[in-house]
């Protein structure tokens, strides 16, 4: 009694785990959750004190988010609760299947009986044999058996395997998310690379980057070859960047037109100007020099470089085409027509100059040495390397999805039961889902036998739609 009372408990709580209801709330607590991930600010997306000052911000509401876990949702149990319970589900649902589904593969040794839930059609005075139904549903695609004076004809038997083709390309899904969120976080970085510049993942100096770049990465290499750019004002009207790949093949960058090689994306964001510095001695031999990347946008904001000498460094700000409008500077375009820095030099602790400088304009510094900005001005682009991982096992899976759902949708299982009297034939039908659908069918399944059924009582006879008009 016991045991009996076990399996009768097991057998139940089995039945809610796989029920279709419990799935219906798991997924939208999971919708919730999701919308929650979009609309708060979390903790793989922004910075960490972005997260602080918003629950700081909020007060109470903020702190009580925080403790439960509404800013970091990607570890949250209230999003892996539900994530992981929906695969049980999913699970258990798909193995109380297995035995109904390998009866349905099987073609049946003896005919079903009909019930109210079939569809029921009469041909009078019909007097076909069985082998001629069987032809006829045939000819129709219908695989048959003829037993005791009946034909059942079964067509889509392989239907159901859209059915599991779909549930199992959803639990590869699940199973690919759990392991993507999982894993260490991938590789997200910012970088500027040049006109003529090549690039290595391993060795590129990234402006920012979530993780740091290990020898066990897989290689990105490339050269920037050129960057394009059509300017009005300071309106951008067309931006690319073309790469030359380590393959030799050539690729056109542009906005939401990116680079893809497995496992790496590479997208542009924008573009800068490199300009290159020197320092030269008396003699006019150069002592130090290097380019560096300027913040393009705004050009109010300066970026600090040192000199290579202990207590010197430049701010620099570039203005791609300098004019002066009242007490402000500012830039006419983005066009290199009249570049301007505007430059504070400090030369080991003491100022040597504050104020424009054009390129190739020297600065007198200590000792009889001078410093320059070349007259050269190059671009760089602004590159967002991403590692797409698990992209392909996602786009895979939803692949064997959307070929379940063809298959499940495209291949009905349809039944038919033709039941041979003397004088007549009682045909029945059913069909799995789109009642409507098979309903038209077995009109047209009805509409061929009872030709069928006058053609032999009238071997010289058309069919209706073939009679000559009289």
């Amino acid at each position: 009694m016991a045991d009996d009372r076990l399996a009768a408990w097991l057998r139940r709580q089995t039945a809610r785990l796989a029920s279709g209801r419990l799935t219906v709330w798991l997924l939208t607590i999971l919708v919730v959750v999701l919308c929650v991930y979009l609309f708060l600010p979390q903790q793989d997306r922004v910075q960490p004190q972005e997260v602080e000052f918003w629950v700081e911000q909020k007060g109470l509401v903020g702190q009580i988010c925080h403790a439960l876990g509404l800013t970091d949702i990607m570890h949250s149990w209230l999003f892996w609760a539900p994530y992981a319970l929906l695969t049980v589900n999913l699970i258990v649902c798909m193995l109380r299947r297995i035995r109904t589904t390998l009866i349905l593969f099987r073609f049946p040794e003896h005919p079903p009986r009909a019930n109210a839930a079939w569809l029921r059609r009469e041909i009078r005075a019909a007097r076909l044999g069985e082998a001629s139904v069987a032809d006829v549903l045939q000819k129709k695609g219908y695989r048959t058996l003829v037993a005791g004076g009946s034909v059942y004809g079964l067509r889509g038997r392989f239907a159901i395997a859209g059915h599991w083709l779909f549930h199992l390309g959803l639990l590869a899904l699940l199973v690919a998310g759990f392991l993507i969120v999982a894993a260490p976080d991938p590789f997200r970085g910012m970088v500027g690379v040049g006109e003529h510049e090549p690039f290595d993942l391993r060795t590129a100096d990234f402006l920012s980057s979530n993780v740091p770049v290990t020898p066990e990465m897989a290689g990105l290499r490339f050269r920037m070859e050129e960057i394009d750019i059509v300017t009005e004002g300071e309106t951008v009207r067309r931006y690319e960047a073309r790469l030359a790949t380590s393959d030799g093949e050539q690729v056109t960058l542009g906005i939401n037109r990116p680079y893809r090689t497995a496992p790496y994306q590479v997208m542009v964001h924008g573009f800068g100007y490199m300009a290159g510095w020197v320092i030269v001695n008396q003699r006019g031999r150069p002592m130090n020099g290097a380019w560096v990347k300027l913040i393009p946008f705004p050009v109010e904001m300066s970026d600090t470089f040192s000199l290579g000498y202990e207590e010197s460094s430049v701010r620099a700000r570039l203005f791609p085409d300098y004019q002066r409008e009242g007490e402000k500077d500012r830039s006419r375009s983005f066009e290199l027509r009249n570049p301007k820095f505007s430059a504070y030099i400090v030369w080991r602790g003491e100022r040597v100059h504050d104020g424009l400088l054009a390129p190739g304009e020297r600065v007198q510094l200590q000792e009889g040495m001078e410093f320059f900005f070349l007259p050269e001005i190059r671009r760089y682009s602004l590159l967002e390397v991403i590692e797409e991982r698990g992209n392909t096992a996602v786009f895979t899976c939803l692949g064997i999805m959307i070929a379940g759902l063809a298959v499940r949708y495209v291949r009905i299982r349809r039944e038919v039961l033709v039941q041979c009297r003397e004088g007549a034939l009682q045909v029945f039908g059913r069909g799995e889902i789109f009642e409507s659908l098979f309903a038209e069918e077995f009109g047209r399944l009805t509409g061929a036998l009872a030709d069928a059924s006058r053609h032999a009582q009238e071997p010289n006879a058309l069919p209706e739609d073939r009679r000559e008009p009289t």
